[in-house]
């Protein structure tokens, strides 16, 4: 889906209009004005790392993209789209994941999907995460499947390792999710970088 679908992008960066909150985007705009994004980490070890918000100062907050209550997506599929350019400074394996949560601690989250280790390479790639969602308040459950690009490496699309539950369309936020990378070498030259994260319907 293209940006002109877009609900909702990634981060408490300004917002694209003064009436509209940060981190909230007008379906016919883009993210373009999202202070947060791109959101570029430095990562020089090998521990799964939850990408933070570069807007946030101090730091210490995830990157998190939110659904706020009242929204179209109550019954409706809805598609996550995540993209940007990971670039390993020594030949590395990557694995990236899709969370349900806000916690810069990824097992204080919920596993939507782990792309599982991409077969190592050096230097700078593109990547993607699509996850095609459903919520309802009904049975208070998400669920869906969520697709990987890494290197040029697809990861099939297959239904999320976890069911979130609870969910309701009146709850602030409806639902929250972050990404994390892991890198099987470190080095000093490894970033990750979060071109666009956000919610199309």
């Amino acid at each position: 889906m293209g940006q002109s679908t877009r609900l909702y992008t990634a981060g408490k960066g300004g917002a694209v209009s003064g009436s509209v909150p940060p981190g909230l985007v007008p379906a016919s705009t883009g993210a373009t004005n999202n202070a947060s994004l791109p959101a570029t980490q430095s990562i020089t070890g090998t521990s799964e790392t939850v990408i933070a918000d570069p807007a946030i100062q101090g730091g210490g907050t995830a990157l998190i993209l939110s659904i706020p209550p009242g929204g179209p997506c109550e019954q409706e599929p809805f598609e996550i789209s995540a993209s940007g350019i990971v670039n390993t400074g020594a030949s590395s394996t990557v694995t990236i994941k899709l969370y349900s949560g806000t916690s810069l601690t990824p097992g204080s989250n919920t596993l939507l999907k782990s792309s599982g280790a991409i077969t190592a390479f050096t230097g700078k790639s593109n990547w993607w995460i699509k996850a095609r969602l459903l919520y309802d308040t009904t049975s208070g459950e998400l669920n869906g499947t969520v697709q990987f690009m890494v290197n040029n490496n697809l990861v099939a699309e297959a239904a999320v390792t976890n069911v979130v539950t609870g969910i309701s369309n009146t709850a602030n936020p409806v639902a929250s999710f972050v990404v994390s990378v892991q890198f099987g070498t470190g080095n000093a030259n490894t970033t990750f970088t979060i071109h666009d994260f956000g919610v199309n319907h």
